[in-house]
């Protein structure tokens, strides 16, 4: 990747921008958000960004944020140290063709800034969704898109190329996306206007939330009875953006316990352009003492192809009877070939 501020480019470019899959929740907004900020050299969680705005699990789009304040520019700023630079089109910019709009991509792109765009579309049931993704490169055929979801790329787009870097013709964006701009049908951008970072993530690792679906990435099973089932949900208006809640009731907590058998499912992304080897290392820590416990070390390594996403996981059977701590904490840490750490998660479990 080509690096630094006011890029002079007479080729194509893609920048190494970390992915986080928002999985079942809402939160396109916050997941693209995290990804610009991370790839800035932040350390966020999108479910503390949820906490920050109090956006709960089921929140809409428009519910978790409104783009007429200055909510956003203010946590950019006093959280990030970051400055971004909010446009609103369709309502305070009408007048403008696809060039003016295209433009705003490919001079921050050439200046080594992604650009986060928030679109409203009709989708193909002919239901007018909203939705944001990412621009993270382009060149003269297309622009390439990261989508925390799949809502854009493969939903309205139909591309099988995955989430990270999308190829997506400027002809299909600019035909689906921006010539349907207007003041019923709004669209906005936000950019990072501080200068661009020096390095770029060569990785990223993530949970995901589908407990909607009966599947989470952090999930507690009592061994005697199958049904009685913990799920990791991510929901900002808990204390840490997110609880363990009870499968068969996802608005009741539920306390793991000793005789629970513990699963633990993670995704690495690779948002380069080359192949990449990983490995990661997932621990138990007491958060009392901050000592690792014994006996739930799990390593994995592998190759990850370019712009690629891949899903690994343990499964911890009855060892957490083995447990003395009352708080303890999982923490997932990746690193790279050359045994960098370059990304962790931690999640707070409560005995």
């Amino acid at each position: 990747m080509l690096q630094g501020v006011s890029h002079s480019l007479t080729t194509d470019i893609i920048l190494d921008v970390p992915y986080y899959n928002q999985g079942n929740t809402n939160w396109c907004l916050y997941y693209c958000l995290t990804m610009m900020f991370n790839y800035n050299g932040q350390n966020l969680e999108t479910w503390e960004m949820a906490d920050y705005f109090d956006s709960g699990y089921y929140d809409t789009f428009s519910e978790q944020y409104n783009p007429a304040d200055t909510e956003l520019e203010e946590y950019a700023e006093q959280i990030c140290t970051l400055k971004v630079k909010k446009t609103i089109w369709g309502l305070t910019i009408k007048d403008f063709d696809n060039e003016t709009f295209d433009d705003i991509i490919k001079s921050n792109i050439n200046n080594g800034q992604p650009v986060l765009m928030a679109f409203q579309y009709m989708n193909s049931d002919g239901v007018k969704e909203g939705h944001a993704i990412l621009a993270v490169g382009y060149d003269e055929q297309f622009v390439y898109l990261t989508d925390s979801s799949g809502a854009i790329t493969k939903g309205l787009f139909g591309s099988d190329n995955g989430y990270i870097a999308v190829p997506i013709s400027w002809q299909d964006f600019n035909e689906k996306l921006v010539n349907n701009i207007s003041p019923s049908n709004m669209a906005y951008t936000i950019e990072i206007i501080s200068e661009a970072p020096e390095n770029s993530a060569d990785g990223s690792i993530y949970l995901t939330d589908r407990s909607d679906r009966g599947f989470s990435c952090l999930t507690f099973t009592n061994r005697y009875e199958e049904n009685d089932i913990g799920l990791l949900r991510f929901d900002g208006t808990y204390e840490n953006g997110y609880c363990i809640v009870d499968g068969n009731d996802l608005n009741n907590t539920r306390k793991p316990e000793e005789s629970d058998s513990m699963s633990v499912y993670f995704t690495v992304g690779n948002p380069t352009s080359e192949e990449n080897r990983y490995t990661v290392i997932c621990q138990l820590q007491d958060t009392e003492t901050g000592k690792f416990i014994d006996g739930f070390d799990y390593t994995t390594s592998f190759d990850l192809s370019a712009y690629n996403t891949i899903s690994k996981g343990v499964n911890y059977s009855n060892r957490l009877h083995s447990i003395d701590s009352v708080n303890y904490r999982v923490v997932i840490t990746l690193f790279n070939d050359d045994t960098e750490e370059i990304d962790s998660i931690a999640i707070d479990v409560f005995d």
